[in-house]
């Protein structure tokens, strides 16, 4: 048992590692030899590192942001130290989270085997969170024992993995640059509702991503450029308005705030570049080596991965979506304050900017402008009021959810919290 915990904790919990044993069991499964598979796993895994690397470092580098907007609102401070966090929320239901997202994603392979729902959820990483999103409702909401809670958690988890990715596959065919996999993130009820909204009421004409724009100013179609600026110019504006003398104190670390704010900037658009050479590094080695799977093993499977391999397609909407969503997010906030909610809640920035960008996204690819705006202010109005709905359900587990929320543990979860008290805690 001990040995399996530390393969679930240290290993399977480890994205980098399923892809790898992905792209090894792919290609054996097509006959290729030591020499032709050990080149392109060490090129998947490197490639993958760089997205997720490039993904945490960028959501990381928000964080001061949301110092500052809690001192521009007059909030209570909510800590962003994400270790501390995921330390904290892990004490109470660590075991059953590790358990639940193992076996998870054993019932995940077999719905992709046996049913027709093919496929398979690579993104380890949004799966170990989200079994701790169940493992909390579970544990906190119901009387259930271990063994049945840790059941009951695998199946729910295996579920979700397979028909997110089912869903989210139905509005790929839009997306550029989305053929040959669907995607495996917390935000696919995002994704959804941004698709149909786009669809209702976007005009596809008028594509976000086909905005006119000065000869001279051609550079700015450039995503590592556009980010690099707009981000600059948001750090700056927020620390203006937090205080310069403040944010010179508590944030910066004593570095002038234009400095700061373009330091920032610069190293956004840098992990944005690291990010796009890992997607074309992966996409060009797992896709080619899922076909062993989808022929041999998983007959027709698709691969579910994650959401930064779309950025660089669209650089526009990924600016937009953040921003959208984060208007929204800080207006629920305050209507929240309006009606004196009892439990402080602020727009959690790394989610922003993730189901932002990628709402805004399939919202564009299926309704334009309009459809990119429309998708991705629901998309901030889920994530600041599903977290009011769902922090007083998990226990625990509330330190990493102020912090990690993404759309569909505010929408999943709240909803799975009020089934549970509706059978009475099980």
């Amino acid at each position: 048992m001990e040995v399996m915990m530390y393969l679930i904790r240290n290993v399977f919990s480890q994205a980098v590692f399923i892809i790898g044993i992905v792209v090894i069991i792919g290609m054996a499964a097509q006959k290729k030899t030591w020499d032709q598979i050990l080149p392109s796993v060490i090129k998947t895994m490197i490639g993958f590192t760089m997205i997720n690397v490039g993904g945490q470092t960028l959501g990381v580098s928000l964080l001061p942001l949301q110092t500052m907007i809690t001192k521009i609102f007059n909030l209570p401070e909510i800590p962003v130290d994400i270790g501390a966090a995921q330390s904290e929320s892990l004490s109470g239901i660590g075991t059953e989270m590790a358990l639940i997202f193992a076996l998870g994603f054993v019932v995940n392979l077999l719905l992709a085997r046996f049913t027709r729902f093919k496929y398979v959820h690579l993104s380890a990483h949004v799966s170990f969170f989200y079994a701790g999103l169940i493992a909390a409702l579970l544990k906190f909401g119901t009387s259930l024992s271990t063994i049945p809670l840790v059941a009951v958690g695998a199946v729910l988890l295996g579920c979700y993995m397979t028909f997110s990715c089912a869903y989210v596959a139905l509005f790929m065919k839009e997306v550029k640059g989305g053929e040959g996999f669907t995607l495996a993130h917390s935000s696919s009820v995002g994704i959804l509702i941004s698709s149909l909204l786009a669809k209702a009421f976007g005009n596809k004409e008028h594509d976000l991503e086909n905005i006119n724009v000065p000869k001279k100013l051609n550079f700015l179609r450039e995503m590592t450029i556009s980010l690099t600026i707009v981000m600059t110019i948001l750090f700056l504006a927020i620390s203006l308005l937090s205080g310069p003398s403040w944010a010179l104190e508590n944030v910066t670390g004593g570095q002038d705030i234009l400095v700061f704010s373009f330091l920032k900037g610069l190293s956004f658009g840098m992990w944005i570049t690291v990010i796009i050479t890992g997607v074309r590094m992966m996409l060009s080695e797992i896709i080619a080596a899922f076909h062993g799977i989808a022929n041999k093993i998983i007959p027709n499977s698709v691969p579910g991965l994650d959401i930064p391999l779309l950025f660089p397609n669209y650089p526009n909407s990924v600016i937009l979506g953040f921003l959208t969503s984060l208007i929204a997010g800080l207006l629920g906030m305050m209507v929240l304050g309006l009606v004196n909610y009892p439990v402080v809640v602020f727009p959690a920035l790394i989610p922003t900017f993730f189901t932002g960008a990628v709402t805004a996204i399939f919202g564009n690819a299926h309704g334009g402008r309009r459809g990119a705006i429309i998708g991705s202010f629901v998309n901030g109005l889920i994530l600041i009021f599903g977290q009011a709905l769902l922090l007083p359900m998990i226990g625990t587990y509330a330190p990493i959810m102020r912090i990690l929320s993404e759309t569909d543990y505010s929408f999943y979860g709240p909803i799975l919290g009020w089934i549970l008290r509706m059978f009475g805690g099980m």
